[in-house]
């Protein structure tokens, strides 16, 4: 592994490099953008599962993809996000107030001051609902079970998640997510918008919105720093995925079917990311 992932590195800096007329600072951005993927690669190789380094390196393939393949305007992104949301609290039981509310939303302010660009308006939606989650759909709409404000212990641990969840939103994931759709929906075929909005008001009716095993620990390294930087104790910041280890089975087939990496792992990668 330590041998392959400097020659994919190489072989992509190469590829772009030849494929277009970049300048010396571009190159160098490039390849400081490989080296960082490759540092990545080698973090989740050595906390998380053995498919999960190997797996990264091809995400990244797959990222330059979708970002080059579909370009949203500004309407059209601000148009499909609320219709998403809209349809979203359409089947679920939305809570005006909640006694953690105010908290939550202070808690969303200091991690968004920490962002380097604050590309939307972050939204807090709670759903009353005993199932454990949080997820965020396209356009930095973030929703939090009740559920999952009774499983918490601490605010830390919160600030974790809610920093998590507004990396995917940051990160590009959410984007990405329909992108992708798009592909496995219309066999790359030139579709409408207003079709192309149909589609992901349709996959984004569930509450658990599925984000690939990469995203998710992308997503906890940027929320770790994100909360970190915000003055959250990084030590409970492991807490959550302390407590579910408990209840998952960890076996081949479940991890080649779940969307998310196994707790065990994503604690581990979180220890490395806050020493």
């Amino acid at each position: 592994m330590n041998k392959i992932l400097p020659l994919l590195a190489f072989m992509w800096t190469t590829q772009i490099v030849l494929s277009q007329n970049l300048s010396e600072k571009n190159i160098e951005e490039i390849i400081e953008g490989y080296t960082a993927s490759i540092e990545m690669a080698t973090v989740i190789k050595d906390c998380g599962h053995v498919l999960d380094g190997p797996t990264f390196i091809a995400k990244q393939f797959e990222n330059r993809l979708l970002d080059a393949s579909v370009h949203f305007s500004a309407k059209q992104r601000k148009t499909l996000a609320t219709d998403i949301f809209n349809d979203m609290i359409k089947y679920k039981k939305v809570l005006e107030y909640h006694p953690s509310k105010s908290q939550v939303l202070d808690i969303i302010t200091k991690l968004t001051n920490q962002l380097q660009f604050k590309k939307v308006n972050y939204h807090l939606t709670i759903i009353d609902s005993q199932e454990i989650n949080a997820f965020t759909t396209m356009g930095g709409y973030i929703y939090i079970t009740t559920g999952l404000l009774d499983f918490v212990d601490t605010y830390d641990e919160l600030a974790f998640i809610i920093g998590h969840e507004i990396a995917h939103e940051y990160k590009l994931h959410t984007q990405r997510k329909v992108t992708k759709l798009l592909f496995s929906s219309s066999l790359l075929k030139i579709i409408q918008f207003e079709d192309f909005k149909k589609m992901a008001l349709t996959i984004n009716s569930s509450v658990s919105a599925p984000f690939d095993q990469i995203d998710e620990y992308e997503a906890d390294k940027y929320g770790v720093l994100l909360a970190k930087n915000a003055g959250y104790d990084v030590k409970h910041f492991g807490d959550f995925f302390e407590k579910l280890e408990k209840y998952e089975k960890r076996d081949l087939l479940t991890k080649l079917k779940s969307t998310h990496p196994f707790a065990l792992h994503r604690k581990k990668c979180i220890d490395q990311y806050v020493d």
